[in-house]
């Protein structure tokens, strides 16, 4: 920048020299305030969503648990219904045990015997299920520690986060209050016409998106569109240019180098 002055030494009086500089230099200003006040805001706006989405992850741990306790609770019932089956099929043997042993015709006794007989036998596969039961219960059960131990990391790690948060948001807020009241004594110094045209960007793009610095002499850095030497003259000439793809407020670095090539 200062050596396109230096070469326009005998077009541009000195006066005109430095407003050339100033407003590069305000529009440089407010551009590194902007950017500054953008990422402290967005710190302002990411606390509360990552809260939010750790609170789900400690609902969706929540929910995910009690379907497992839910499970297990079926599975215990099933269980004790299968014991209990073994326990009401052995009352049953030992009544007829007992009918056996009073048993007063020989066909009475045969009866009772065939059915003894046969209930010992269906006793085995009953055995069979109840342990079949009870194992699948038991081993279902390992799923709830994991489960338990899931729901407490998401409960400690948004207890982290919010302590962070909370402790960290005054200092936030105090550091953008002071970004702030920088960036309006710079907003005041822009002249007119770049101050209007700025403000309207601000208003529909938004503080950080309001401007962009030529970058590698000829692109705009907001969205890398090569800029027209006519167009690069005009910011050289302190003239308000809006870049014409991205609609940012054009200004160039300290030391940049008009190459009209």
């Amino acid at each position: 920048m200062l050596e396109w002055l230096r070469k326009h030494k005998n077009t541009i009086t000195m006066a005109e020299a430095k407003t050339v500089e100033s407003i590069r230099e305000t529009l440089e200003e407010i551009h590194h305030l902007q950017d500054r006040l953008a990422d402290l805001n967005g710190r302002l706006r990411r606390g509360p969503v990552l809260l939010k989405n750790q609170e789900n992850n400690i609902q969706k741990a929540a929910a995910k648990l009690d379907k497992i306790k839910s499970e297990h609770q079926k599975l215990l019932a099933e269980s004790n219904q299968k014991e209990q089956e073994v326990a009401a099929h052995d009352r049953s043997i030992e009544k007829r045990r007992t009918q056996l042993a009073e048993a007063k015709t020989n066909k009475d006794y045969q009866a009772l015997q065939i059915q003894i007989e046969a209930a010992l036998r269906s006793r085995g596969s009953l055995d069979d299920a109840a342990l079949e039961a009870i194992d699948k219960t038991e081993k279902f059960a390992e799923n709830i520690p994991p489960a338990e131990d899931e729901v407490k990391k998401a409960e400690e790690l948004y207890e982290v986060t919010k302590k962070k948060f909370l402790a960290d948001k005054p200092l936030i807020e105090a550091e953008a209050a002071d970004w702030t009241a920088e960036l309006k004594d710079a907003e005041a110094k822009l002249p007119k016409e770049f101050r209007e045209i700025y403000n309207r960007l601000v208003q529909s793009n938004g503080g950080n998106e309001a401007l962009a610095v030529v970058a590698n002499n000829k692109y705009c850095g907001g969205c890398n569109l090569q800029i027209p030497i006519n167009s690069l003259a005009q910011i050289l000439a302190h003239k308000p240019i809006v870049c014409s793809s991205c609609a940012r407020l054009l200004y160039v670095p300290k030391e940049y180098e008009f190459d009209k090539g």
